[in-house]
């Protein structure tokens, strides 16, 4: 979903207001990948067995910094070049992104005792909404 959404329009939005939009998500992911230690980062849903649960940073304020970054770029992209197959490719990509990180959280609730406390106080993609 997301190689489609990437490849079937522009990378750069015309319009000023998406523009932002697609840099504030850009910067949110970057920041979500830099925040995270070497031995913390991974593309796999499972923690890695040295990671360590980190709550600083972008993390004080959201528990999926990179999927945020990368649904709002690509949420500005299909709003400047919309088409039914982009619109339905975006929904399935929240959709995955949704279904993965409920399967992240149950392990790193296991992992880290101190995950249902951090989960209490800040959410999901979306900071004060989920």
């Amino acid at each position: 979903m997301l190689g489609y959404l990437l490849s079937s329009a522009s990378w750069r939005a015309i319009r000023i207001d998406l523009q932002i939009w697609e840099l504030s998500g850009a910067f949110l992911a970057i920041s979500g990948v830099l925040g995270l230690s070497w031995h913390s980062f991974s593309i796999f849903i499972e923690p890695k067995s040295k990671g360590k649960l980190v709550r600083t940073g972008i993390f004080a304020f959201i528990r999926h910094p990179v999927y945020a970054g990368i649904l709002m770029v690509c949420a500005a992209l299909v709003w400047q070049f919309w088409t039914l197959p982009r619109i339905f490719a975006w929904l399935a990509l929240l959709l995955i992104f949704i279904i993965k990180i409920r399967k992240e959280e149950a392990f790193l609730s296991k992992k880290f005792p101190e995950y249902l406390d951090y989960k209490i106080n800040t959410n999901r993609l979306i900071p004060f909404v989920w």
